[in-house]
């Protein structure tokens, strides 16, 4: 689950920067515009292994998992609607200039 999963902070609204914090932790980095993740560090041990959270790196809060990931999933939906619908006006703009 959390392997591909892309991260809102629900705090402070970043979506780039996170540590993840599971039997062991990396850190990651996403792209908002293509909704994944670009770049992750080496896997580390987690001295902590019963913690399974996800820690921003901009406010320091830390996350349940499944909270990060709900916003995340909400944020890629809506993302997606409003590039689709920019995507159909500007289709129109430029039917109704071209007068086809």
């Amino acid at each position: 689950m959390i392997i591909n999963t892309f991260f809102v902070c629900p705090n402070c609204g970043n979506d780039k920067k996170f540590r993840i914090f599971t039997s062991s932790f990396r850190d990651i980095k996403q792209s908002p515009e293509l909704g994944m993740r670009i770049e992750e560090s080496d896997v580390l041990p987690n001295l902590r292994e019963t913690d399974t959270y996800v820690e921003c790196k901009f406010c320091s809060q830390r996350f349940a998992c499944d909270s990060a990931a709900a916003v995340g999933k909400k944020y890629i939906k809506t993302t997606q609607r409003l590039r689709k619908t920019k995507h159909t006006s500007l289709r129109l703009d430029t039917h109704h200039v071209d007068g086809k």
